[in-house]
């Protein structure tokens, strides 16, 4: 894919589209009369709770977006996203354990839980990167394997079919709906974390999908650098998961529709992929509160819907 030659200038619109579909988002809405822009005094009644699940969506799609773009860069497997880390699945038996278990379980105990199985899958993959031969298809394929054991144990918790079977499968769904003040503010502030811890690595970013050897060749400590890169990757997913559900395959779509953008420098790559995913995941959620209003619809279904369509466009109007 050849490079812009004005890549930073195209990260900057990306920027600012994605701010100004967040403004215009947070002013438009629907009545059951049907759609209006809101004035100063429903504008002061409605942004308390529409501002932080939209601020909390774009910071959950633009964590997702540079963990993927960073596990590809990682693995130069272009299909390597969030959820090959494991880290979703074990946040979601995390969750599922804390519902099934408790008999009444508080919203801050279903977090906990959900951090601390998505903790535990992040040391699974610390001690598989410590390890000998620590390659990145080792690194894959136990991502892999921790998804289809929390696949499976998630389908044998949803056999029930009870009232909590369906709570845990509309979290697997994915929405904003329950994101407050100090939650979208701490997605916020760990984009932004996130974003410059990866901005310190877009040397190792540039080298590692050049492979092993070449990484050693050129002085790239492989196994501290990909533990770090690892551990960055599972954070970010890790958080996004708990507030907002396993909605990973913005991590997917996002790196690839930025490369096809032409955002192919490290740099540049991770910063357009935060912001293209950023916006996929405000405009999922408008549409999951829309279609079906007054009534939300799964978020993970319309970033779906959104994104894939404009990727396969992408991948057709160019070749790879």
């Amino acid at each position: 894919m050849p490079r812009r030659r004005h890549p930073a200038r195209l990260v900057l619109i990306l920027a600012a589209a994605c701010l100004a579909l967040m403004v215009l988002l947070v002013m438009v809405g629907r009545v059951p009369g049907g759609w209006t822009i809101l004035d100063r005094e429903s504008l002061a009644l409605f942004l308390p709770n529409r501002l932080p699940r939209l601020a909390g969506a774009a910071a959950a799609g633009g964590l997702l977006a540079m963990a993927g773009a960073v596990l590809q860069r990682l693995t130069g497997n272009p299909l390597a996203s969030p959820e090959v880390l494991g880290v979703s699945g074990g946040a979601a038996i995390g969750y599922a354990g804390v519902l099934f278990l408790a008999a009444a379980p508080s919203a801050a105990a279903l977090t906990l839980g959900a951090a601390l199985g998505g903790a535990a899958a992040l040391a699974i993959l610390t001690g598989v990167v410590l390890g000998r031969n620590a390659r990145p298809e080792r690194l894959l394929l136990a991502g892999v394997a921790v998804s289809s054991l929390a696949a499976a144990l998630l389908s044998v918790l949803m056999a029930a079919g009870t009232t909590k079977s369906f709570a845990v499968l509309a979290w697997l769904s994915g929405s904003a709906a329950a994101l407050t003040g100090p939650g979208a503010l701490a997605l916020v502030g760990l984009l932004l974390a996130v974003g410059l811890a990866a901005l310190t690595m877009t040397r190792w970013l540039t080298i590692l999908p050049l492979g092993p050897e070449v990484a050693r060749a050129l002085g790239v400590p492989l196994a501290p650098a990909t533990l770090v890169v690892v551990m960055l990757a599972g954070l970010a997913t890790g958080a996004a998961t708990i507030l907002v559900g396993p909605l990973s395959f913005v991590g997917l779509m996002a790196p690839h529709l930025a490369r096809r953008l032409g955002l192919s420098r490290a740099r540049d790559h991770l910063l357009g992929s935060a912001a293209i995913g950023a916006a996929l995941m405000l405009a999922a959620d408008f549409g999951a509160r829309m279609a079906s209003f007054p009534y939300d619809l799964p978020l993970g279904l319309f970033a779906s819907l959104l994104g894939t369509p404009w990727l396969i466009w992408l991948m057709l109007r160019r070749p790879t």
